[in-house]
């Protein structure tokens, strides 16, 4: 038995999903334990094209038990639109299963979350108008609603007539909105029960026989670890714990049995909120990243939008090892996934923070609150760019001399070793330097890539 935990490393937009895929090959089940509703890169593949927010790409594997996990907070009509569409595309969904503990974002939730930005200018950081942020907020306050609800119909006409009550109180006398119609609400949301019935289980129990019948088990983190809830940049942070520790309550797996961790991080810091970001490029030094995503359709992904000007932008960095190293701590990684590194092609020099200078001290540790991380300064390591294409390389002895070094100064800087190398959006374009699946051998020497 192998239980693995796959995470983000950075803000998010790291390439998760490809290694979903390639992982799911060696597993018998893949949870996505945390968040829901991000938009995601399409995924293309010979079925055809898909925008799956909420089911992970192991779905197109036939011999994978796909399962949306209790630590997830869905949207019913998007998650039954998106098994529509696979369905429709001939996609068997025997496979799938919805953990009836898993918490529904309803109706109510993305208009409360418009209000409170408006109210109180909260960061932006999850999806825009997705209620997400409102969606945890009634978990955490145990008037919630959950999958297993929508199935039991007297139940969820109960809780859905007493929370829409106080509801559309807070709506109509503090946000001056029009109350929304429990008769409406309760009919529609029955109908998304009815189409996601035989999918909903507690699924708990299918990862309890996984491990007892010794299968390999995939935990799939939502967002990048840097925006989780108590460990991120507070308040510049997710709704949802995006770390390995999360993955035990998302999915209902006892921490003993995670005996491995592999974090996805980007050659080149992808971000798409507000918020502190040590070592973002001026315009002039991510102007070449801005050509490149443009001009390249499969890196897709999702754009944040100003908060004063309305304008939609993505924001990018050079590698961060001070933050890594957190992650890498935060989450006992056991190994290191690099993706993007063809963005990077045409620089002269490639710059890897780390350490960073806050006044006249120079710390290698992430600072936990807001005011130190807003002054802190990167301090780099200039290293040769390779300026050679990289795309479609399939060994790891094939990549330029420089290119194989800044791979192997990021492992030795964060202290894990970079064992996959994605170099395009396709499962082939990959170099496995060594399976993150397989035990650890502990005597192995960082920075071993024969």
């Amino acid at each position: 038995m192998s239980v693995m935990a796959l995470i983000g490393g950075q803000w998010g937009e790291e390439g998760k999903g490809k290694f979903t895929e390639i992982l799911a090959e060696q597993a018998k089940v893949v949870v996505r334990y945390s968040g829901g509703g991000h938009i995601r890169q399409p995924v293309i593949n010979e079925q055809g094209r898909f925008n799956l927010q909420f089911i992970p790409r192991s779905i197109f594997n036939n011999k994978v038990i796909t399962i949306l996990g209790a630590g997830m907070v869905l949207d019913p009509k998007r998650v039954v639109e998106e098994m529509e569409a696979l369905v429709g595309n001939g996609i068997n969904l025997k496979r799938l299963f919805i953990s009836e503990q898993a918490h529904l974002i309803m109706p109510y939730h993305p208009l409360f979350e418009e209000q409170e930005r408006r109210v109180y200018g909260t960061p932006i950081i999850d999806t825009l108008g997705s209620g997400l942020g409102p969606a945890y907020a009634d978990k955490v306050s145990r008037i919630g609603i959950r999958v297993g609800d929508l199935i039991q119909e007297e139940q969820f006409l109960s809780r859905l007539s007493k929370t829409l009550t106080v509801k559309n109180d807070i709506l109509t006398k503090v946000y001056k909105q029009e109350p929304l119609n429990l008769r409406e609400i309760y009919q529609q949301y029955l109908s998304y029960g009815r189409a996601m019935r035989e999918r909903i289980f507690d699924t708990r129990l299918i990862l309890q026989k996984a491990i007892e019948d010794n299968h390999t088990i995939i935990l799939e983190s939502d967002q990048g670890s840097m925006l989780d809830l108590d460990f991120g940049s507070y308040p510049y942070v997710s709704n949802a714990s995006p770390t390995v520790g999360a993955a035990c309550i998302g999915c209902g797996l006892p921490p003993s049995v995670i005996k491995a961790s592999l974090g996805v991080f980007s050659a080149y810091i992808i971000r798409s909120q507000t918020g502190p970001f040590p070592t973002e490029m001026s315009k002039e030094e991510g102007a070449p990243l801005v050509s490149f995503r443009s001009q390249d359709n499969s890196r897709g992904g999702r754009r944040a939008t100003n908060p004063i000007t309305g304008e939609r932008y993505r924001r990018y960095g050079w590698f961060d090892t001070v933050a890594a190293r957190f992650v890498a701590q935060l989450n006992g990684l056991t190994s290191l996934a690099i993706t993007n590194l063809d963005a990077l092609d045409d620089f002269k020099i490639v710059k890897i923070c780390t350490e960073y200078q806050v006044y006249d001290t120079n710390v290698r540790r992430f600072p936990s609150d807001i005011g130190t991380l807003k002054i802190a300064t990167p301090v780099y390591e200039e290293l040769p760019g390779w300026e050679a294409p990289t795309a479609h390389i399939k060994s790891f002895d094939e990549l330029p001399a420089n290119c194989q070094n800044f791979i192997k100064r990021i492992g030795t800087l964060v202290g894990v070793n970079v064992d996959i190398v994605s170099t395009g959006p396709d499962q082939k374009d990959t170099i496995v330097m060594r399976d993150p699946l397989r035990p650890i051998n502990m005597s192995r020497v960082m920075g071993n890539y024969g």
